[in-house]
């Protein structure tokens, strides 16, 4: 494996990592903080095997992400772009993990049960874009660009 892309895979697990993962912690964690001590345990009830398939998922999700983007970045395609590729495959990844376990799960009401992580691979794909997965496309690049460089 060359050099740059095992650099590009470390930023994606560098960056990636400890804010998705405390962002899954946290949306976990912040309602008992706010009073809501039912509406996590009604949460772990129903999302709390698949929360873990999307968390094992994620840390392989970041090696792939992180050679899309170098291989991206390679090619010279936009930071934008990048960036989109970069989120949609790691959410895709995540989420289709998630989705796969709840269908596994539950044999009643998946079409409920799924539609709200259908929405949050649509708006964490956004958000992640124009965010994180900027951050981390950034970052490649930068790192990309100094290699090159010093060669």
């Amino acid at each position: 494996m060359d050099r740059g892309l095992r650099r590009s895979i470390f930023m994606s697990y560098l960056i990636g990592a400890p804010i998705g993962l405390f962002v899954v912690f946290a949306t976990i964690l912040i309602p008992p903080f706010l009073g809501a001590g039912m509406f996590t345990i009604a949460l772990l009830a129903v999302y709390g095997l698949p929360t873990v398939g999307l968390v094992l998922a994620f840390l392989v999700s970041l090696w792939i992400g992180g050679k899309i983007a170098y291989k991206n970045i390679v090619k010279g395609t936009s930071l934008l772009l990048t960036s989109l590729k970069y989120s949609t495959i790691v959410n895709l990844i995540i989420w289709t993990v998630f989705c796969l376990v709840l269908v596994l799960t539950f044999e009643k009401e998946k079409a409920l049960i799924l539609f709200p992580a259908i929405v949050a691979f649509f708006v964490c794909t956004i958000l992640t874009t124009f965010s994180i997965g900027l951050l981390i496309s950034y970052t490649i690049k930068k790192t990309y660009e100094k290699a090159k460089m010093s060669v």
